[in-house]
């Protein structure tokens, strides 16, 4: 719910890192030697170093050729990355300045920077020769054909198809002025200065919001406890639902406009928003001025853009179920239950210690 900090549920996510291809692990060795001897280079740097290696990790893995009988025919156009001057050749390998330049334009440029250093730019081409070196051991031992691997490619392989063809629908669509001026105008209560205590309860289903609601209207006192038990809301759940006191601009636009129409003790009707259903109380109301339209005309403008973005995006999920007529058989899937998690090593500890 909340746009800008980690108390509620809305927090908008980090986009989850895609899952890599775990070759990732052999880096640690490049940095070994700063990490002994007299001339031990500061923490940073060291730490520095690993995560440069780590960022080369991928496109190094998936760069090294499996063995000689892969190379080009003689006489073959090299393929693209490959010319230049040889800087190392190693078991059938051959590394190619182009080669090398290629993974250094992959890279942000503080990266490159840290890197112009030669002994740094040493131990990245180090990096280079050994994830080589591995993979064609690896390759022996039949690793790039076992099937755990051939599914995490394929899992890889499908999740940048899919964000390739997102690309398509995150274009934002263009708001006009005139737009702006009328949602100002027709949103009085919103952009101002005014404050509300509030609470809420969130819940995955509509239904479930529903009975909450009519309970709550019924028995507003009950709020904090039905927060507890029912809220998905972890960060607010334990709190009784509390939100604390906002202003505008602190919570995403449906759930705001919601609030802010609200009277102190009123419960408001199921909202609904990309986190799931709410139930919203006010609990108090600090009346506040109205702030002036070229004060809030981009925020606006933006909060319009991604409510039109998101809605073009749902359409377009939407055509492509109804297309697709997606049948969800859900007693089939009310039997389906995630494995138990396997204990905490803190749980482990604890157990084993008999207390």
């Amino acid at each position: 719910m909340a746009t800008n900090h980690g108390t509620a549920r809305g927090v908008k996510a980090p986009t989850r890192p895609l899952p890599k291809i775990d070759c990732i692990g052999v880096l640690r060795y490049g940095s070994a030697p700063m990490r002994t001897g007299p001339h031990r280079a500061p923490r940073r740097a060291r730490v520095s170093l690993t995560l440069l290696m780590l960022l080369a990790a991928l496109p190094a893995c998936q760069q090294g050729k499996k063995d000689e009988a892969a190379a080009p025919a003689t006489g073959a156009a090299p393929a693209p990355g490959e010319t230049g001057e040889v800087i190392a050749t190693y078991g059938g390998h051959k590394l190619t300045s182009g080669q090398v330049m290629r993974e250094l334009e992959r890279l942000p440029p503080p990266s490159r920077t840290y890197l112009a250093v030669p002994e740094r730019k040493r131990q990245f081409i180090d990096n280079m020769i050994m994830n080589d070196l591995l993979f064609d051991e690896g390759h022996q031992a039949g690793y790039d054909r076992d099937p755990e691997i051939e599914r995490q490619v394929e899992d890889l392989r499908k999740r940048l198809v899919v964000q390739r063809v997102m690309r398509q629908y995150q274009t934002p669509p263009t708001i006009t002025d005139e737009q702006v001026k009328a949602y100002y105008d027709a949103n009085p209560d919103i952009y101002s200065t005014t404050q509300i205590h509030a609470s809420h309860i969130l819940v995955k289903d509509e239904d479930t919001a529903k009975q909450i609601r009519d309970e709550l209207r019924a028995h507003p006192e009950k709020f904090a406890d039905l927060a507890k038990e029912k809220s998905i809301d972890t960060s607010t759940a334990q709190k009784g639902g509390d939100l604390g006191t906002f202003g505008q601009g602190r919570m995403v636009p449906d759930f705001e406009r919601a609030a802010f129409a609200l009277k102190p003790g009123e419960v408001s009707d199921v909202v609904k928003t990309q986190y799931g259903y709410h139930v919203i109380m006010v609990t108090e109301r600090k009346e506040g001025e109205r702030k002036p339209f070229d004060q809030v005309k981009e925020q606006i403008r933006a909060t319009l853009r991604n409510k039109a973005l998101q809605e073009q995006v749902q359409t377009h999920f939407d055509t492509l179920k109804k297309g697709a007529d997606v049948k969800l058989n859900d007693d089939a899937l009310a039997r389906v239950n995630p494995p138990a998690a396997p204990p905490s090593p803190a749980q482990t500890t604890t157990s084993q210690g008999g207390h």
